[in-house]
């Protein structure tokens, strides 16, 4: 099959590409919506199945896949299976979740190539842009909560309230979450890194590396590092390494660019 790739963060499209190798014909790569945009715009190129990441730099993906060619199914690569995961079954669209493992992919794969043989997608199903206009407008239509305070054990009697427009960075150390707010006070929470990132909202807090979740009002400059990378400077935490790689510093600077 002939696959279009959308993914923001290089070694993600890398690793899928190894995985392709040999088996299928990658047409190209898109890490943002306005690359989506410009490539089915412009491009000539015959596509039969895109594999593409949910949260991408300038917005969720949905947007820009509203505009592909109907017929092309969708499998959605994502670090996330909340508020839209129930909704990719619409004409054949699978998804998977990070990190991608090989047999689950091919797999979906499988399951594209018998649907793209049995024409089942183009006679008995919507197409894949309404699918994707019903998954936007399901989106659109919810009100996403996201967390809006974080309730913290203070001494043996006492619990602290901490809205999380106080909040400058979450970190992991040694296996220990820690909340530090903008004034510089550090406090433990009793989640992973994981299950923070996914209550937060993602227009105001982005995880740029394995170890922290930042607020975008908290930082204070960007500066270029060794071989590509940056470092992102702190309002509370001047002298925190927090280090961005060099595939996920575009798609940092989109956000903070937002």
């Amino acid at each position: 099959m002939r696959i279009q790739i959308i993914e923001d963060e290089q070694s993600s499209a890398d690793r899928l590409r190894r995985m392709l190798e040999g088996e299928h014909e990658i047409v190209g790569t898109c890490a943002s919506n306005a690359e989506v945009r410009t490539f089915f715009a412009n491009s000539g190129a015959e596509v039969d199945l895109i594999l593409s990441d949910i949260q991408l730099g300038d917005g969720l993906s949905f947007e820009s896949l509203r505009t592909v060619p109907s017929a092309i199914p969708v499998i959605f690569t994502t670090a996330y299976d909340h508020y839209a995961v129930q909704a990719f079954r619409f004409n054949s669209i699978d998804y998977l979740l990070k990190p991608i493992d090989s047999e689950e992919l091919h797999a979906a794969l499988a399951k594209v190539e018998r649907t793209l043989k049995s024409q089942l997608s183009t006679l008995n199903s919507p197409s894949t842009t309404d699918a994707i206009a019903q998954i936007l407008e399901s989106v659109k239509s919810q009100t996403i909560r996201y967390r809006e305070r974080f309730l913290i054990p203070h001494r043996a009697d006492e619990f602290l309230i901490i809205p999380v427009s106080d909040v400058g960075h979450i970190t992991i150390r040694d296996g220990v979450v820690r909340l530090c707010t903008l004034e510089g006070k550090h406090h433990t929470l009793n989640m992973t890194l994981e299950e923070v990132e996914s209550q937060l909202d993602p227009q105001r807090f982005m995880r740029v590396n394995r170890q922290f979740i930042i607020n975008a009002a908290a930082v204070q400059k960007l500066s270029t590092y060794f071989l590509g990378k940056m470092r992102i400077h702190m309002i509370a935490a001047p002298d925190e390494d927090i280090i961005v790689s060099k595939d996920k510093v575009a798609a940092v600077k989109r956000w903070l660019d937002s």
